[in-house]
């Protein structure tokens, strides 16, 4: 037989291993039958002839077998008798199982889930997007000096800008831009369902290699910026729902919001957007609902908030097309908005959590969770590990046996390794169950109103429990194994030897060491976020934030003359002053902490602005009398706006707290003057008539800033007042913002209904965060400290029960009650007391990991560090106390009678 051959030859073999057996043994049977009719031939005996054959030729079923263990239907042999006693041993003892299997699926399942969701962020590509590797986002980079690397992306663009990136680039660059899925409803009748809706560019659809299922897509004039279009695409999945299939969809008029729009198209099935926020309906970008200023329109404003992607040829270098975008972001000038000559393009992953703009605080605390997820992986793991370790020593006996009766230490090894892979394999199928609470619940809390496309759990989810679940049941099978196969045969096999006399196993505290320390670690980081929480609550941002509503009218069309918006308001306000659950109202130009607006200013006296804080100028807000009584800002000195602050009479300003002592230091900031506009502007001087106290700008975790507030009937157009805030008496918060909407609507009977936002609500996104991390911190680490209390327990059981003798003969010789208790306690706690000072020290140095996230304490605070370590000792020790009462109460007749 050639080389090649004799290799055919044992694929073959290898492949179809039973029916060559089949073969031979067929094979052998004719020879055998060739040889008996031969030797009947010779006149012999039929029965002496067969058992002269059978001796020559030998026991088929023994070459028969001989070729099967040759093949790999040995190895499945093998692993169907592992399995079954596995499965025998598992049914044998169910509280054990339950155990490891519990244990498991829930170390598996946080896995699962926290991976869930980070694979939809940062790796899962859009579903339906033709090589979504070459689709890039575009993000625009400017300067922050208050940020670590002094620069910051951004991905947000005004129309301006994409007009200009559209001329700037080659050709063969596809360009297009949408908005973020915005919450709306199709209305029809009574019935209003909720939809995602997306407004995009021309191009948008062909950059992403998107067709329409049925229909078309936007074309020709459908896309000019200058002419709206009411037509839309929607999805697969809302035509399916929402419209039943409907076959005569296309054409339809249906109403989303306040407009109708004709549907002329069905996105590809799998199409919902390249963002993990789910699209309903795409309309064109001419659609956008902006309504400009100074007689500009939307579009040719900063008044809109497009993303950017592009196409681009594998041909065509990026540093290419980076460089032509840069060129075309600084050539835009925008009328309010700030310019800065050092912005240059960026681009990155068609992933928005991977790109390079600055991660929200969710996504960040995903990332650490992810850390958080894994220690209650290895905690998990120890535990079962060490629930192993006991069982082993417990089967010591058994193995002896085993292994005198000539099983090889291989052999015995294969069957505990399968024994613990099955364990895992089952606690994988509960992670699986787990995952699809888990991972939907992580989801909802991390980013609640996003509206996934996609399910909680996927086939890469289960690949991921799958591999998990034989990595738990490998690792944790390898100690007990190892120590099964080498029993001490003598004293294993010694007459009367009890099953497994006590030792004492560094294998098994240093697993319950570890467990300890990654459970206190786990403790820290929960103390360290709710002390976060409660720090940042307690900040004062000021405003009175829990009193506060804001509404405003809303403009379907073009909006009245500023003149006569002002007038409308201040007729609203002074009705709602006599509305008795409403204790404060006014307006503004913007919203308290939803904005800013600045505009140029100089000191008569100075050539040029102190700075303060990293910044020279102010932000500016143009408020009606009683604002700041309406918001909580208190008046520090002089005088609040009043009726003698109009248009054509004294320009007047009121300046913040901080404001006045950096432009004005060691002197009173009343009666000063502050002049709106450039140095060389003739504008007359604005007298600071009032101080108020500081309020924040944007978050209520910022520095220190510097703002001052100009009478509404004063204000350039550009700083009209649009929104009205509304101080509520009592709790009637929500129904003195619903009179605040009726009486807009008297006011503006043409507008849409006014939406109600309290200031809470606005706020409420900035402290998710910190919540976020408290309770996924919190959680995790409650569930370790339960993990680490049964690793406990189960230790200290095991060593009480080994040492029913010892004990029974200590009472017999005279140890109370007492003595017992602290004997069993103390090596408990003695052990948990390390675990506790290793985790301290672990803590100590992962403290950098989670330091950015934690507002007003280190990451190494005394506190948080005592209290967690106090927590773990007496959880440790109420563990060790409960086999220590059964040790107490052991009859020593009975204990002695036993060996």
């Amino acid at each position: 037989m050639s080389l090649i051959d004799g290799l055919l030859h044992r694929l073959r073999v290898l492949h179809r291993g039973e029916r060559y057996s089949e073969e031979i043994a067929s094979e052998l049977r004719f020879h055998a039958d060739l040889e008996a009719l031969a030797q009947r031939s010779e006149n012999r005996d039929r029965v002496a002839a067969e058992i002269s054959v059978r001796r020559a030729v030998g026991n088929v079923t023994y070459y028969r077998e001989e070729v099967r263990r040759m093949t790999p239907l040995a190895w499945f042999d093998g692993l169907r008798q592992d399995l079954n006693y596995a499965w025998r041993g598992s049914a044998r003892a169910p509280g054990f199982t339950a155990a490891a299997v519990i244990t498991l699926g829930l170390g598996i399942g946080v896995n699962a889930s926290v991976f869930s969701f980070l694979d939809r962020l940062f790796v899962h590509a859009p579903d339906g997007v033709v090589a979504p590797s070459a689709v890039r986002r575009l993000y625009i980079e400017y300067s922050r000096p208050e940020e670590p690397s002094g620069r910051l992306a951004f991905d947000s663009f005004s129309y301006p800008y994409i007009r200009a990136l559209t001329l700037a680039e080659d050709s063969s660059v596809k360009l297009a831009a949408f908005t973020s899925a915005d919450s709306t409803a199709i209305v029809d009748g009574e019935a209003r369902v909720p939809v995602r809706l997306s407004r995009v560019t021309g191009g948008y659809f062909s950059v992403l290699g998107v067709v329409a299922e049925r229909g078309r897509l936007f074309t020709g004039e459908e896309t000019r910026i200058e002419s709206p279009t009411p037509v839309a695409v929607i999805s697969d999945a809302l035509w399916r729902s929402s419209f039943g299939a409907d076959e005569h969809i296309l054409g339809r008029a249906i109403a989303i919001g306040t407009r109708r729009f004709t549907v002329i198209g069905i996105a590809a099935r799998s199409f919902s957007g390249i963002d993990v926020d789910a699209v309903d309906v795409w309309a064109p970008a001419n659609t956008y609902e902006g309504s400009g200023f100074n007689g500009l329109a939307w579009y040719d404003t900063f008044q809109s908030a497009f993303r950017l992607i592009a196409r681009v040829p594998p041909a065509l270098p990026e540093t290419k097309v980076l460089t032509a975008a840069t060129a075309a972001i600084r050539s835009v000038h925008l009328t309010g908005w700030f310019y800065d000559s050092t912005a240059v393009a960026r681009a990155g992953s068609i992933l928005r959590a991977a790109g390079p703009s600055k991660a929200e605080k969710e996504v960040s605390i995903s990332t650490r969770i992810a850390g958080v997820a894994l220690i209650v992986f290895l905690i998990a793991v120890a535990n079962v590990t060490n629930l192993l370790l006991v069982r082993a020593a417990r089967r010591r006996r058994e193995m002896a046996v085993r292994r005198a009766l000539g099983v090889s230490g291989k052999r015995l090894y294969q069957q505990l390794l399968t024994e613990s892979v099955f364990l895992g394999l089952l606690g994988g199928a509960a992670a699986a169950l787990f995952a699809v609470w888990g991972a939907t619940a992580l989801r909802r809390l991390l980013l609640p109103g996003t509206h996934w496309a996609t399910s909680a759990v996927d086939g890469a989810t289960l690949v991921f429990v799958a591999l998990a679940a034989l990595a738990a049941g490998v690792v944790a099978g390898l100690a007990p194994g190892f120590q099964s196969t080498r029993p001490e045969l003598v004293n294993s096999l010694r007459a009367g030897a009890r099953e497994g006399s006590y030792r004492h196993s560094r294998l098994r505290s240093t697993l319950l060491v570890v467990q300890t320390a990654l459970s206190l670690v786990l403790m820290v980081g929960a103390g360290l976020f709710v002390k976060s929480l409660d720090l940042v609550r307690s900040i004062d941002t000021g405003y009175d934030v829990e009193h506060l509503a804001f509404v405003g009218p809303r403009f379907p069309g073009a909006r009245p003359p500023a003149g006569e918006v002002v007038a409308r308001l201040e007729l609203a306000v002074s009705r709602l002053r006599d509305v008795p659950a409403i204790e404060g109202v006014g307006m503004t130009s913007i919203a308290p902490m939803r904005g800013a607006s600045y505009t140029t200013i100089t000191l008569p006296d100075r050539d040029s602005l102190p700075e303060f804080e990293g910044e020279r100028g102010a932000s500016v807000s143009a408020v009606s009398p009683g604002y700041f009584g309406a918001v909580g800002i208190p008046v520090l000195a002089g005088r609040d706006f009043g009726d003698e602050d109009r248009h054509g009479g004294q320009n007047t300003l009121i300046v913040s707290r901080a404001m006045a002592r950096t432009y004005w230091p060691g002197k009173t900031a009343i009666g000063q003057c502050l002049k709106l506009g450039k140095r060389s502007s003739s504008a007359p001087c604005a007298t600071v008539v009032g101080i108020v106290g500081d309020v924040h700008r944007y978050d209520v975790v910022e520095k220190p800033r510097l703002q001052f507030y100009l009478p509404a009937t004063q204000a350039d157009t550009f700083f009209t007042p649009t929104v009205l805030v509304i101080r509520a008496r009592g709790a009637n918060l929500m129904a003195a913002g619903a009179i605040a909407a009726a009486e807009l609507r008297r006011a503006f009977p043409t507008s849409s209904p006014a939406v109600i936002r309290t200031m809470a609500q606005s706020l409420e996104p900035q402290f998710r965060p910190w919540r976020l991390g408290a309770r996924l911190f919190l959680a995790l680490g409650i569930l370790a400290l339960v993990v680490a209390a049964i690793g406990v327990y189960s230790v200290v059981a095991y060593s009480v029960s080994q040492r029913t003798r010892e004990m029974g003969i200590r009472i017999a010789l005279g140890a109370r009650t007492a003595d017992v208790l602290s004997l069993v306690v103390g090596e408990g706690a003695r052990t948990v007391a390390i675990g506790v000072l290793v985790g301290v020290l672990v803590s100590l140095a992962a403290g950098r990991l989670v330091a950015t996230l934690l507002y007003g304490i280190t990451a190494h605070d005394p506190a948080v560090l005592a209290g967690a370590a106090v927590v773990l000792m007496l959880v440790g020790m109420t563990a060790s106390m409960v086999p220590s009462v059964r040790a107490a109460k052991v009859d020593p007749v009975v204990a002695l009678r036993s060996d």
